[in-house]
């Protein structure tokens, strides 16, 4: 439902920065309560129904056919019976309820900004900006798990009080609209960001808010994020637009081949990460369902070692547009033995495998929501029509730092390619199944060994029946 719980202690922000109790009034009376609500706000992002696990890889790359796992819901999931297994339609359930709990949180958060000023608060601009760029982030990504593509039909609730009041169903086109108006005005509150994101990062007073910025939504993940809701629906002026002026600030450059192994690894890169949370609490996460192989518990990739026939096995993936000898180094992301092979791009395997490993000052454990390559691949779609060459250029260097050879003069670029580099790149990041549903793909089933033709019965999935409880 979307109506909004009390919230009344840091016990309600999950104490990221824990004080001792607080009432409301008590924790907003200056910066640094504000500043623990807000951290509170990105805690409560970082559950395993949202962006610690299902919201990334643990729903939707299954969706997609990239992971298997062999418990019942999400056997249910794989082959899109959302609501015949009860246990898979709670897990949806209850993604939509701490969803709207983190908006609402937010919102919060905005609320108790309205009674004060810049004057008050020094950093006014910086906490109104990331949790009207948050607001957007999850209702965007709510918006593409239960509603269609089409402007027209039915959205979603866009909630932007923090109160017990039943908010409407919008249009999807309204929906669209409200997400970009609240990141349109969040980038411009992020201003500051301009100056305090450079590379290489200097984050020497760890504490202090305003640094470490790729764990907060700044600037450049406003942009990005806008660049991503554009190019979904259609806007390829816009989607380039902003993607290149992420990609044009210069804070945010590729890794080199030599990092591509490690460059996420369960962590934030200092290189291509624009946003990402901090989660100490994923590693276990990871360790428990991608690392180590429980049989139906486990997070496995579809392949081909059985030797029945796979549709779209991971190994295929990273065979399209290339020559079987290409040196793709993200097939190291990648550890197959006795027929099971596991994804280890999002799993910090270095601290699993050597509990001494040494403290590396530049990463930070986490859930990397956003990085620089997706945004070369938007940019180089965006371009296509209007300006090829550019297209290409973009296309190429994200290929390139991949360790592909780039485009040949004989080659042509198309969206059908960008879309399988996308695939590639974005493979276990919880990105490739609403590219697929963006594009209106037929679905190559690893599960059902068939090919699922699109339509909105696979790719929109049902609002949760305890949302029209309280409805009149």
């Amino acid at each position: 439902m979307t109506l909004m719980p009390a919230m009344t202690s840091c016990d309600d922000f999950l104490d990221v920065r824990p004080k001792g109790e607080k009432v409301e009034d008590d924790l907003f009376k200056d910066s640094s309560g504000f500043e623990d609500a807000i951290y509170g706000v990105y805690g409560s992002l970082v559950t395993e129904t949202l962006y610690g696990r299902d919201l990334l890889w643990g729903l939707t790359d299954v969706m997609a056919q990239d992971l298997d796992c062999g418990s019942s819901e999400l056997v249910a999931l794989a082959q899109y019976q959302y609501e015949s297994n009860e246990s898979l339609r709670l897990r949806f359930s209850s993604l939509w309820t701490d969803a709207y709990k983190s908006i609402g949180y937010a919102n919060n958060v905005l609320q108790n900004l309205d009674k004060r000023t810049s004057a008050e608060l020094p950093l006014y601009n910086l906490y109104r900006g990331e949790m009207l760029g948050v607001r957007a982030l999850v209702h965007f990504d709510l918006l593409r798990l239960f509603a269609p593509t089409d402007p027209a039909q039915r959205g979603i609730p866009y909630v932007e009080t923090f109160n017990f009041s039943v908010k409407p169903f919008l249009t999807v086109g309204e929906t669209r609209d409200k997400i970009i108006a609240d990141l349109l005005e969040a980038e411009r509150l992020l201003a500051d960001d301009e100056k305090l994101i450079t590379y290489p990062h200097n984050d020497t007073q760890y504490l202090k808010f305003n640094n470490w910025r790729e764990t907060h939504m700044n600037i450049y993940a406003v942009r990005g994020l806008l660049a991503r809701v554009y190019w979904y629906f259609g806007d390829m002026t816009n989607a380039g637009i902003y993607a290149r002026k992420v990609i044009d600030s210069g804070c945010f450059p590729l890794v080199d081949v030599t990092e591509v192994q490690n460059y996420l690894a369960g962590t934030l890169s200092p290189k291509e990460t624009i946003f990402g949370l901090y989660a100490p609490k994923y590693l276990d996460t990871t360790n428990s369902l991608l690392y180590t192989y429980h049989s139906y518990s486990s997070y496995t990739c579809w392949s081909d070692y059985s030797g029945s026939a796979k549709l779209n096995p991971w190994s295929a993936i990273y065979n399209k547009d290339v020559p079987a000898t290409s040196q793709d180094f993200r097939r190291n992301h990648f550890r197959s033995e006795n027929s099971i092979t596991k994804c280890m791009k999002v799993v910090d395997y270095l601290t699993i495998e050597n509990n001494n490993v040494p403290f590396r000052s530049d990463l930070i454990s986490g859930v990397n929501l956003m990085h620089v390559s997706e945004l070369y691949l938007i940019a180089a779609e965006a371009l296509l029509q209007s300006d090829y060459n550019t297209a290409v250029q973009y296309y190429n260097s994200e290929v390139t730092s991949r360790g592909l050879m780039p485009l040949g003069s004989d080659e042509t670029l198309t969206a059908d390619r960008i879309a399988n580099e996308f695939h590639k790149e974005l493979y276990c990041e919880g990105q490739v199944w609403f590219n697929m549903k963006r594009r209106n793909e037929d679905i190559l089933s690893n599960r059902e060994a068939r090919v699922i033709p699109a339509s909105n019965a696979i790719y929109v999935v049902p609002v949760p029946k305890e949302e029209f409880e309280y409805r009149p």
